[in-house]
């Protein structure tokens, strides 16, 4: 990636919000299967399914901070 590039993607707030959505969203859908396969009931399931979405995109919002730390 050239240095244009990385500088463009590093101060885009908007990409960063796109990468949280989609390892949240990863996360439901992990979740979800993991619950479906445990055949856990929906209380349980849903309750994954939060916890999961928010570890992921938890997970990733502190890789791109630390990233903007330099």
């Amino acid at each position: 990636m050239t240095p244009v590039l990385k500088e463009k993607f590093r101060n885009d707030a908007k990409g960063r919000y796109v990468w949280y959505s989609l390892a949240a969203i990863a996360g439901a859908n992990a979740g979800f299967m993991l619950g479906m396969l445990g055949t856990l009931n929906w209380q349980e399931c849903l309750i994954l399914m939060f916890a999961l979405a928010a570890l992921a995109g938890g997970a990733v919002f502190t890789f791109f901070e630390m990233r903007s730390l330099n």
